[in-house]
């Protein structure tokens, strides 16, 4: 068995004997999984295939020997595990696990996690970095507490909501991520959708939302920051997103600071989402308590890109929620502020200049 090169702290995959790369990898586990101070299983510069299943334990590591990069220019691993996913979670809580630095593609049946919703098992105190996810169904569905995505990360054409995430204490891609071209049907689809996240910190990060794809919702939850999150869209190629790109259905202290928006909003009444009340602005509110959006910036392409927004749609429309705070809102025009008839003008606090009518 061969020690990784390149100061990567490991054991190589390919030490391991077998005819494929899912029977090395079954010998590589067996092995990992038997050693007090577990060595990561370092997966090494060539394509590679696996299309087991397996459950993962407490401190089990899966690493390249390179730092991570968009797509494969140095390895490309390919998961193909259609109706499941790869790496499943064992009932409880499962702690330590580390995987960084690798590109994985995927199919349209596959999930890189096997999916969970807030009932299921809990993956504790993990760290991902450096990590690119190409063709997957969804990446990871289901429940953290203290778990890292750092590093450069990018994720690309997912045939559905590629993360779906509840839990606390989280700081989710926390140096970015870039996720686009999503391949995505109709209905209610999303790039990140938080249902209940806790003291949880998400990006910076970079979205190109298309089509009835929107970028964030966030249904639930306290203690949340969005962090420069830039909401974008390929508007000049005739590929802006729809409806709203930023979501808030509900949750307990909310910031939504330094975010940018581009290119939302271009054919609200055409996303088919379930709610029409889901799409009422770039920025759509319809429930919540203690929410703050701090310096927003919302562009019309200023002369360099087409705006691709509807004419008068508004940059952020307020259909419910309370104790709502909008501070030092930048657009390319006069900022256009909505709230339902429902929502009492008391509810909603601004800057001295910025008005927010019934609309």
């Amino acid at each position: 068995m061969a020690d990784a090169p390149d100061g990567a702290r490991g054991v190589l995959l390919d030490s391991f004997e077998g005819a494929t790369d899912d029977a090395k990898l079954t010998r590589a586990l067996a092995y990992v999984s038997q050693q007090t101070c577990k060595p990561a299983i370092v997966l090494g510069q060539r394509a590679m295939e696996f299309k087991q299943t397996r459950e993962v334990f407490d401190g089990l590591a899966f690493t390249g020997v390179i730092s991570g990069n968009e797509f494969h220019y140095n390895q490309r691993v390919r998961i193909s595990v259609p109706g499941s996913g790869w790496l499943a979670l064992p009932k409880g809580r499962t702690r330590g696990l580390y995987i960084g630095n690798l590109s994985f593609e995927g199919d349209s049946g596959t999930t890189f996690f096997t999916d969970h919703d807030h009932t299921g098992p809990v993956l504790w105190a993990s760290h991902f970095e450096n990590l690119a996810f190409n063709l997957f169904k969804h990446v990871v569905w289901g429940a953290h507490n203290a778990v890292t995505f750092s590093g450069f990360w990018d994720v690309n054409n997912s045939y559905d909501t590629p993360f779906k995430l509840w839990g606390s204490d989280n700081s989710y891609w926390t140096d970015g991520m870039l996720i686009d071209s999503p391949k995505m049907g109709s209905g209610d689809r999303y790039h990140v959708w938080l249902p209940n996240v806790s003291k949880t910190v998400v990006g910076p990060l970079f979205i190109t939302a298309q089509a009835n794809v929107c970028g964030i919702r966030l249904d639930g939850g306290r203690g949340v920051v969005l962090d420069g999150v830039r909401f974008d869209a390929q508007a000049q190629a005739g590929r802006p997103t729809w409806g709203s790109q930023l979501l808030i259905t509900g949750g307990r202290f909310v910031r939504v600071r330094d975010c940018w928006f581009y290119g939302g909003m271009a054919r609200p009444d055409s996303t088919g989402h379930s709610s029409a009340a889901h799409d009422k602005g770039i920025v759509t509110i319809t429930g919540g308590t203690g929410i703050v959006v701090e310096s927003p910036m919302f562009s019309d392409g200023d002369g360099v890109q087409p705006d691709a927004t509807a004419p008068g749609a508004p940059h952020v429309h307020i259909g419910g929620g309370s104790r709502i705070r909008l501070r030092d809102v930048q657009a390319s025009g006069a900022p256009v502020v909505r709230r339902a008839s429902s929502v009492p003008a008391s509810t909603i606090v601004t800057d001295p200049d910025l008005t927010v009518p019934v609309g």
